[in-house]
């Protein structure tokens, strides 16, 4: 998968220096992480590199110290109301699994957080020496899809949870 590339790639051209703990806002995404020093930025060019097709690239990608685990952050043009995010729990799984080859495992929720219903949808695929695993989290922001996902296998994701979690617990919508 595409996010797999971003293990592969050159800290020196691709990384921003550390995420400050403070609340930042991302870009022209109407949102604000309070990321920590445990996270750096991919840079505009990083995430050319990353995501080589326009289509279905993030706006802003996060990535563990490690470099073993993204996450990333894509406000899309396809519209969704904001009562429309309990339906994506029930539906987008069977979408999933059409799309995805081989997945193991799919664990789909409805999550509150920070006054916001997000859908969230946890999936496993084999991989060499590990599994592979896929948090994607959709709301509705601004009537568009917002979608957060992280990326990694699941040894790399076990090691970094924390600071993974730190930062999707930390997002507001503006």
């Amino acid at each position: 998968m595409k996010r797999a590339l971003l293990v592969t790639l050159s800290a020196a051209t691709v990384l921003s220096g550390l995420a400050a703990a403070a609340p930042v806002k991302l870009g022209i995404l109407p949102v604000t992480v309070e990321p920590n020093a445990k996270l750096l930025t991919l840079t505009a060019e990083g995430i050319r590199k990353a995501f080589p097709s326009a289509a279905g690239r993030p706006d802003v990608v996060f990535v563990t110290e490690d470099r073993k685990v993204s996450v990333a952050f894509e406000w899309r043009e396809g519209k969704l109301a904001t009562n429309e995010v309990e339906k994506l729990v029930a539906q987008f799984p069977a979408l999933i699994r059409a799309q995805v080859p081989n997945i193991k495992s799919l664990k789909a929720n409805l999550l509150q957080q920070g006054g916001t219903s997000w859908a969230q949808f946890v999936f496993t695929t084999p991989g060499q020496g590990d599994e592979l695993r896929r948090e994607l989290l959709m709301t509705s922001l601004n009537g568009r899809l917002l979608v957060v996902t992280v990326a990694g296998n699941v040894k790399d994701y076990s090691r970094n949870e924390a600071v993974i979690k730190n930062l999707t617990s930390s997002v507001r919508l503006n």
